[in-house]
């Protein structure tokens, strides 16, 4: 290097350093975007990934979910055998129904039940069943009369208790006293005409 002159040292010095930027532009340039893209692609990757198994996940499990669609099918369907129609007789299967599940063991007097009243179910908007209300009245003691109303709901699916009124049992000895005088609608829903 000592050999050359100065000039000539000046342009190998020149083009050293072209050189090396033109090495520095080319990795920052080409190189570093690359590697960029590559982390895009690995992120990109690791997303189509993960959605991936979300699917495979729902295709595995997708057999239980209609083993699980065709037993609520059955049970709708048993629950829909027991439901009467609309066009049918309610207020004698209400008061059979009612008759038969009050065993004497619960203890409950039910002397008036109105005549049923039949509309759509005011609780769901387009819903495809109708709604039957009876009025009862009667008196119980209020162990008996609780679990008969738990045990009423939890056998007859379709039935719910709405608007109870209780009140202290009126009467002349102290037994008739202990009782609560109630006052309820039992709500049925009940197959529609057409259905």
């Amino acid at each position: 290097m000592k050999k050359l002159s100065k000039e000539k040292r000046l342009h190998l010095i020149l083009v050293a350093i072209v050189t090396v930027g033109v090495i520095v532009g080319l990795w920052w340039g080409v190189i570093s975007m690359q590697k960029s893209k590559l982390r895009e692609i690995a992120q990109k990757s690791d997303s189509v990934q993960h959605e991936m198994d979300k699917i495979q996940k729902v295709v595995a499990e997708a057999d239980k979910v209609q083993l699980a669609l065709n037993a609520d099918t059955n049970r709708l369907n048993e629950i829909e055998l027991n439901l009467p129609s609309a066009s049918s007789d309610l207020f004698t299967w209400i008061v059979t129904s009612l008759k038969q599940f009050n065993v004497p063991s619960y203890k409950v007097e039910m002397p008036q039940i109105s005549s049923p009243s039949v509309g759509e179910v005011k609780m769901f908007p387009a819903f495809p069943y109708s709604q039957a209300v009876v009025t009862v009245s009667g008196s119980a003691y209020y162990y008996d009369f609780g679990k008969f109303l738990a045990d009423l709901e939890n056998r007859f699916p379709y039935l719910r208790v709405e608007n109870l009124n209780l009140e202290p049992g009126f009467g002349s000895n102290p037994e008739e006293r202990e009782k609560l005088s109630f006052h309820m609608e039992i709500v049925s829903l009940v197959k529609p005409v057409n259905h």
